[in-house]
Protein backbone atom coordinates (compact mmCIF):
# COMPACT_ATOMS: atom_id res chain seq x y z
CA UNK A 1 0.00 0.00 0.00
CA UNK A 2 2.42 2.57 -1.13
CA UNK A 3 0.36 4.50 -3.06
CA UNK A 4 -0.34 8.12 -0.94
CA UNK A 5 -3.69 8.52 -0.71
CA UNK A 6 -3.85 12.26 -1.54
CA UNK A 7 -7.73 14.00 -0.04
CA UNK A 8 -7.76 14.63 3.82
CA UNK A 9 -10.94 12.68 3.85
CA UNK A 10 -8.65 9.42 2.44
CA UNK A 11 -5.97 9.72 4.45
CA UNK A 12 -8.82 10.64 7.52
CA UNK A 13 -10.60 7.31 6.44
CA UNK A 14 -7.26 5.45 6.12
CA UNK A 15 -5.74 6.25 9.46
CA UNK A 16 -9.30 5.14 10.86
CA UNK A 17 -8.95 1.33 9.20
CA UNK A 18 -5.69 1.04 10.98
CA UNK A 19 -6.65 2.13 14.07
CA UNK A 20 -9.39 -0.24 14.01
CA UNK A 21 -7.27 -2.68 12.29
CA UNK A 22 -4.27 -2.50 15.09
CA UNK A 23 -6.87 -2.70 17.86
CA UNK A 24 -8.44 -5.95 16.64
CA UNK A 25 -5.38 -7.63 15.90
CA UNK A 26 -4.61 -6.71 19.96
CA UNK A 27 -7.41 -7.57 21.18
CA UNK A 28 -7.36 -10.83 19.29
CA UNK A 29 -3.97 -11.39 20.70
CA UNK A 30 -4.91 -10.81 24.18
CA UNK A 31 -8.58 -12.77 24.30
CA UNK A 32 -6.97 -15.36 22.31
CA UNK A 33 -4.49 -16.24 24.69
CA UNK A 34 -6.65 -15.72 27.66
CA UNK A 35 -9.13 -18.44 25.99
CA UNK A 36 -6.56 -20.83 25.88
CA UNK A 37 -5.75 -20.39 29.54
CA UNK A 38 -9.03 -20.59 30.49
CA UNK A 39 -10.05 -23.91 29.97
CA UNK A 40 -12.97 -23.95 32.44
CA UNK A 41 -16.12 -22.04 32.70
CA UNK A 42 -17.68 -19.69 30.02
CA UNK A 43 -15.51 -17.25 29.99
CA UNK A 44 -12.58 -18.85 27.74
CA UNK A 45 -15.43 -19.86 25.68
CA UNK A 46 -16.62 -15.75 25.75
CA UNK A 47 -12.99 -15.30 25.03
CA UNK A 48 -12.99 -17.19 22.71
CA UNK A 49 -16.22 -15.74 20.68
CA UNK A 50 -14.62 -12.41 21.20
CA UNK A 51 -11.10 -13.39 19.67
CA UNK A 52 -12.88 -14.58 16.70
CA UNK A 53 -14.94 -11.52 16.69
CA UNK A 54 -12.10 -9.25 16.94
CA UNK A 55 -10.18 -11.20 14.19
CA UNK A 56 -13.33 -10.79 11.43
CA UNK A 57 -12.69 -6.60 12.43
CA UNK A 58 -9.53 -6.86 11.35
CA UNK A 59 -10.58 -8.88 7.98
CA UNK A 60 -13.31 -5.89 7.51
CA UNK A 61 -11.10 -3.38 7.95
CA UNK A 62 -8.18 -4.61 5.68
CA UNK A 63 -11.41 -5.36 3.00
CA UNK A 64 -12.41 -1.50 3.23
CA UNK A 65 -8.58 -0.42 2.80
CA UNK A 66 -8.23 -2.31 0.14
CA UNK A 67 -11.47 -1.50 -1.77
CA UNK A 68 -10.57 2.28 -1.12
CA UNK A 69 -7.03 2.03 -2.88
CA UNK A 70 -7.25 3.45 -6.64
CA UNK A 71 -4.78 2.18 -8.07
CA UNK A 72 -6.25 -1.29 -9.64
CA UNK A 73 -3.02 -2.44 -9.50
CA UNK A 74 -1.82 -2.06 -6.13
CA UNK A 75 -5.09 -3.34 -5.60
CA UNK A 76 -4.96 -6.43 -7.52
CA UNK A 77 -1.53 -7.54 -6.07
CA UNK A 78 -2.80 -6.94 -2.32
CA UNK A 79 -6.27 -9.18 -3.16
CA UNK A 80 -3.93 -11.63 -5.01
CA UNK A 81 -1.49 -11.54 -1.87
CA UNK A 82 -4.36 -12.12 0.51
CA UNK A 83 -5.79 -15.08 -1.78
CA UNK A 84 -3.17 -17.39 -1.63
CA UNK A 85 -2.18 -16.44 1.54
CA UNK A 86 -5.80 -17.94 2.44
CA UNK A 87 -4.96 -20.92 0.15
CA UNK A 88 -2.46 -22.11 1.64
CA UNK A 89 -3.53 -21.67 5.31
CA UNK A 90 -6.98 -23.39 4.39
CA UNK A 91 -4.60 -25.89 2.47
CA UNK A 92 -2.23 -26.24 5.72
CA UNK A 93 -5.16 -26.29 8.34
CA UNK A 94 -6.62 -29.05 6.43
CA UNK A 95 -4.19 -31.63 6.48
CA UNK A 96 -2.90 -30.83 9.84
CA UNK A 97 -6.64 -31.57 10.95
CA UNK A 98 -7.04 -34.78 9.03
CA UNK A 99 -3.83 -35.49 10.69
CA UNK A 100 -4.56 -34.80 13.73
CA UNK A 101 -7.27 -36.81 13.63
CA UNK A 102 -5.98 -39.83 12.15
CA UNK A 103 -2.91 -39.75 14.62
CA UNK A 104 -4.23 -41.17 17.81
CA UNK A 105 -2.17 -38.24 19.52
CA UNK A 106 1.11 -38.63 17.89
CA UNK A 107 1.50 -35.06 16.95
CA UNK A 108 0.68 -32.28 18.69
CA UNK A 109 -2.76 -30.73 18.66
CA UNK A 110 -2.67 -27.32 16.72
CA UNK A 111 -5.43 -24.83 18.89
CA UNK A 112 -7.94 -23.20 16.07
CA UNK A 113 -6.91 -19.68 17.75
CA UNK A 114 -3.77 -20.37 16.33
CA UNK A 115 -4.89 -20.40 12.51
CA UNK A 116 -5.01 -16.17 12.51
CA UNK A 117 -1.46 -16.03 12.94
CA UNK A 118 -0.63 -18.19 10.32
CA UNK A 119 -3.08 -16.58 7.66
CA UNK A 120 -1.21 -12.92 9.13
CA UNK A 121 2.15 -14.21 8.31
CA UNK A 122 1.54 -15.82 5.20
CA UNK A 123 -0.03 -12.65 3.86
CA UNK A 124 3.00 -10.68 4.74
CA UNK A 125 4.98 -13.08 3.38
CA UNK A 126 2.81 -13.21 0.17
CA UNK A 127 2.49 -9.71 -0.17
CA UNK A 128 6.77 -9.25 0.00
CA UNK A 129 6.88 -11.81 -2.92
CA UNK A 130 4.28 -10.78 -5.18
CA UNK A 131 5.15 -7.24 -4.77
CA UNK A 132 8.88 -8.11 -5.65
CA UNK A 133 7.78 -9.94 -8.77
CA UNK A 134 5.72 -7.45 -9.95
CA UNK A 135 6.91 -3.56 -10.75
CA UNK A 136 4.17 -1.03 -10.66
CA UNK A 137 4.18 0.30 -14.07
CA UNK A 138 4.48 3.52 -12.81
CA UNK A 139 8.07 3.28 -11.62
Amino acid sequence: MSECMKSPADRQFRRRCQIAGCSSLVLYLACSQLALHMHEGPGGFVLAGIAGAAFVAELISVAFLVVRIRDEFQRILLTRSFVWATVITVTFATIWGFLELHSHDTIPHLPTLAIPFLLIFLTALAKVVIFRQHKSPQE
